[in-house]
């Protein structure tokens, strides 16, 4: 293979990546899948090319399901995933699948909590509504919420201010501690 055809793979979505996850063990395609941020389809064609282009070997291992095929990297691709090293490219590469993963935790507990606010309005609209039952309120109370006044949320907005700020001797404290510690 010559250098302008490496290069073009390298460019190809996924294939520098799939060097990286691979590394110097085996991989399998499943794993490899899971491991980067490309369809299964494109992981297929990336090591279909990589196999042609000698930067992957294939071997098969019997299963108890059948054979499955793991993925290692020849002496092409091991030194450059050698080059990746050296240049903090695959450092990135599982910087970067960790924040994918932090980002899927974090979608996961939003949709959680959407589908919780859901089910909760879904029991309190589903609920049996007081009809022609007489009830006690304190006076000024309503079964409709009342909008707060713009002054109110002023209000309430300056008190949270003042919640947060520290009082003025532990902040002068701090700073005597800092310049006296230099």
């Amino acid at each position: 293979m010559g250098l302008d055809e490496l290069e073009a793979f390298l460019r190809k979505k996924g294939a520098a990546e799939l060097i990286t996850e691979i590394g110097t063990g085996t991989a399998t395609f499943n794993a490899l899948v899971d491991a980067v941020s490309i369809s299964g389809s494109t992981v297929s064609t990336r090591l279909s090319e990589g196999v042609g282009n000698d930067v992957f070997t294939v071997s098969h291992r019997p299963t108890e399901h059948g054979t499955e095929k793991r993925y290692a990297l020849t002496i092409l691709g091991r030194r450059i995933y050698d080059w990746a090293v050296q240049t903090e490219f695959e450092r990135k590469v599982r910087e970067l699948r960790r924040i994918r993963q932090e980002r899927e935790t974090a979608f996961e507990q939003l949709v959680g909590k959407i589908n919780r606010d859901m089910e909760i309005r879904k029991m309190v609209s589903d609920s049996d509504l007081i009809q022609d039952q007489d009830i006690d309120l304190p006076e000024g109370t309503s079964f409709v919420p009342k909008t707060p006044s713009g002054e109110e949320l002023r209000k309430a907005k300056y008190e949270r201010m003042e919640a947060n700020l520290k009082p003025v001797e532990e902040i002068e404290q701090n700073d005597k501690e800092r310049r006296s510690s230099k």
